[in-house]
């Protein structure tokens, strides 16, 4: 394998680690993995450019150097000239039709398993309720507010 292909797979993990810890809510996976291969390759011709001193160390350099270009792009994102362009909320009923599309496993899982605790947690009526909200459906606004803060009081239990 040639070292650039070996350095592209090795800074793999420290994508996944700048990308945990700097969340841009209008990136994907992809976007994250195409920043960090332009910096390594940029990184990796000025190094041959202009060769560092023996104790250099490529992936710590370009570590701190890709999360600084992450949280200037979150800086970025997040202007304030910039808040018109995001979502101020999303409804509840677009929030599950959106869950698959753009979460891995594990999460989903937890998503199935969350709702299947506020079903045990709701009366029968609230679950009707619940369902119908899912399924985008208009509900009276205080039948509303009654699930949605029994809901935020249960999960406040566990942060």
């Amino acid at each position: 394998m040639d070292k650039i292909e070996t350095i592209l797979k090795n800074i793999e993990p420290i994508i996944m680690n700048c990308r945990k810890k700097t969340n841009i809510p209008s990136w994907q996976l992809d976007d994250y993995l195409q920043e960090g291969m332009i910096i390594a390759l940029e990184m990796y011709h000025q190094l041959l450019l202009d060769p560092p001193d023996d104790d250099f160390n490529f992936y710590v350099y370009f570590k701190v150097r890709y999360s600084c270009f992450l949280i200037d792009q979150y800086r970025r994102n997040m202007a304030v000239k910039r808040k018109f362009d995001q979502i101020d909320y999303c409804e509840l009923s677009e929030a599950f039709y959106l869950f698959d599309q753009n979460q891995d496993v594990s999460e989903n899982v937890m998503y199935n398993l969350l709702c299947q605790e506020i079903h045990l947690l709701l009366s029968p009526e609230e679950r009707e309720l619940f369902e119908a909200l899912k399924n985008g459906q208009k509900i009276d606004r205080n039948q509303k507010f009654r699930i949605k803060k029994k809901i935020i009081e249960y999960i406040k239990r566990f942060w």
